[in-house]
């Protein structure tokens, strides 16, 4: 018989295992253990925005399920799917190979909640008059794979049933969870009835072919929208792009024929790859789906946010955004729960790839519009918007303490001038800001040299323009150089990083960043013809206006100054070889946060595919031993 002494030494023993064991599971990466990891499991590679699931377009197809659509059936070769009512049900994860037609049904997922289901689409057509052609009810993620060669069209119907409206379909690719479109094929999607594609979660694109003609938007989604490779083409009654997260492109190509905004995020960061939009309003607007019809001070004020009826932000302000689940830990570090929380803390971020934004219609547009901060740092940006108007070619926050800086790559933004904006004085990279005096036809070429001669830049403006904003890594302060548009050179020194020259009307926080930069930075005699802008004030005075200059109290407003920071007119915040300052939208802290969400979502994906970690068996293994000394010492009556 078991003595109570000899009970009490085995708890005592057990209790030490416990902690052993959980010290050993605890450490045992660095003691050379390996994670016991489940074969689907997603793993990063190269880019924390995409998983290796995501890049993977040539997955093996060998012991897939094959499924041939035949009007309103098929056939299956392989488990996990049927046909139920002229739809194909995904009822299991793995792969799936699909060809043939569907002529009036859908795709239809329907798994487990912790399911990743493979869909290659070999040659396929779905057409639906009444609700989405491709649905993710439910899965963990989805991988619409297109295959080499192979053409697929979806097309929906101009109205949806009230079935599927009741349960929120309002996409022709309608997903409740993450989906991935990757391969080497092509995708035609047609909608008639309201957005392209729309996900409530993520959507991720690394490759393939997709061209989208859209009611209202191309594609929709909440979380983010994150483009590593492909080639899309969307057409658009509304937004091309629309998500109340982040947006975020790395390669590929995205060509936007017709929408009214262009690319509509919380928080806009490009990389990489090449975007062409041609939009009726904002080419990039980065304001985080706001449903505030004015937008931010006095932009908004005055007209600056007025929204065309039927709008993406019309539509928001019936549906609200407080849905949104972006926080702005995941783009600036701060953390906050809501869009309305974040809006503030918008930003545009464009470190690299072409950028081009035509606008010849628009009358209150802007080219790359932020409620908050702009920062550039590579990439080559063209934008071309009417000069007619209040059109402003960069727009952003400065009445509300956001900066537009620039640090790397080659800008040339045409618009209008009574709202035109400069870069920021805390900027690292020299720009010019122009004003003509007479408007500039569509066509006009636009060179800036250097007084040697040499030819730093170019562009032939798409549309008419007044203002022209410039700057390019070979220009630096203290240097003359030779603005040449049409016919006519103007001679400009470049006094301070940013200055403003020539001929402007009116006046905005872009403008009093110009003054920061001074006034005198335009030799504003032209060399033949026509004039763009008087003389170069001297002594530092102000340039004549048409109208009275306002009285200033004799200090000039200070910008940039963020959270309690002190105002770029006294500490200095100027980027340091071409690094953002800590702290604000867009910046390396912002970079690091959406980074660190993005590096979440791959974990997260990897967890519901089975993956092991230490600490869970650490902690059942001590409990389950815990419990079982617990047990013991009851039995014995020691409590």
């Amino acid at each position: 018989m078991i003595s109570r002494k000899n009970i009490n030494l085995i708890c005592i023993g057990i209790t030490i295992f416990t902690v052993l064991l959980t010290t050993l599971f605890m450490n045992g990466e660095a003691m050379g253990m390996e994670k016991i990891v489940d074969e689907d499991a997603e793993s990063q590679e190269g880019n924390t925005y995409f998983t290796a699931n995501d890049l993977a377009g040539d997955w093996d197809a060998s012991d897939a399920a094959l499924i041939t659509l035949k009007g309103d059936t098929g056939s299956i070769s392989g488990g996990g799917a049927y046909f139920y009512d002229g739809d194909l049900i995904i009822a299991q994860a793995g792969w799936y190979v699909l060809s043939g037609e569907l002529t009036e049904g859908q795709i239809l997922v329907s798994a487990e909640s912790g399911s990743k289901v493979w869909i290659l689409l070999n040659g396929v057509t779905v057409n639906c008059s009444d609700g989405a052609c491709f649905v993710v009810e439910q899965a963990d993620k989805v991988f619409l794979t297109l295959a080499q060669g192979s053409e697929n069209s979806f097309t929906s119907g101009s109205s949806y049933s009230e079935e599927a409206q009741e349960n929120g379909c309002d996409g022709a690719i309608y997903a409740k969870d993450d989906l991935t479109i990757n391969g080497s094929g092509h995708l035609t999607i047609e909608a008639g009835y309201k957005h392209g594609i729309e996900a409530n979660d993520d959507f991720v694109m690394t490759g393939g072919s997709v061209t989208i003609t859209a009611a209202q938007d191309g594609i929709t989604a909440n979380d983010s929208i994150r483009i590593g490779g492909g080639e899309l083409t969307i057409s658009a009654s509304d937004d091309g792009i629309h998500c109340d997260g982040t947006f975020y492109m790395a390669e590929g190509t995205v060509l936007i024929t017709d929408c009214y905004e262009g690319i509509e995020a919380l928080n806009i960061t490009v990389e990489g790859g090449s975007i062409s939009v041609y939009p009726t309003d904002d080419g990039f607007n980065a304001n985080g789906g706001s449903t505030d019809g004015f937008g931010f001070g006095m932009r908004g004020g005055f007209g600056g946010g007025w929204q065309q009826a039927g709008s993406s932000d019309a539509e928001s302000a019936e549906t609200g955004t407080a849905g949104a689940e972006t926080t702005a830990a995941g783009t600036t570090g701060k953390e906050t729960t809501t869009a309305e929380d974040t809006q503030e803390e918008s930003f545009i971020r464009i470190s690299g790839g072409d950028i081009l934004i035509v606008n010849p219609t628009g009358r209150d547009a802007d080219g790359l519009d932020s409620n908050g901060s702009i920062y550039i740092t590579g990439g080559n940006i063209r934008i071309s918007l009417n000069g007619d108007g209040s059109n402003c070619a960069i727009d952003y926050g400065s009445e509300s303490g956001g900066v537009c800086e620039i640090s790397g790559g080659t800008v040339v933004a045409c618009g209008g001038s009574s709202m035109a904006e400069a870069f920021d004085a805390s900027s690292a990279q020299a720009a010019i800001l122009y004003g003509l005096s007479d408007t500039a036809d569509a066509g006009t070429q636009i060179t800036l040299t250097d007084a040697d001669g040499k030819e730093l830049l170019s562009y032939e403006a798409a549309c008419t323009f007044t203002s022209v904003n410039i700057s390019c890594p070979e220009m630096e302060v203290g240097e003359t150089y030779l603005l040449t548009i049409g016919d006519e050179t103007a001679e400009i020194t470049q006094e301070s990083v940013s200055v403003t020259g020539g001929s402007l009307q009116g006046m905005s926080g872009g403008m009093m960043g110009g003054m920061q930069g001074g006034f005198g930075g335009g030799q504003g005699g032209m060399q033949g013809g026509r004039g763009f802008g008087g003389e170069r004030p001297e002594g530092g005075e102000m340039p004549e206006f048409d109208g009275e200059m306002p009285e200033f109290d004799g200090e000039m407003p200070e910008f940039g100054a963020q959270d309690g920071d002190a105002a770029q007119s006294g500490e200095d915040t100027r980027m340091q070889g071409g690094q953002m300052p800590q702290g604000q939208p867009g910046g390396e802290a912002g970079t690091a946060g959406t980074t660190a969400d993005a590096a979440a979502d791959a974990a997260a994906d990897t967890a519901a595919d089975g993956t092991t970690g230490y600490w869970m068996i650490a902690l059942s293994c001590g409990g389950l031993l815990c419990g079982l000394a617990f047990v013991i010492l009851y039995k014995r009556k020691e409590f």
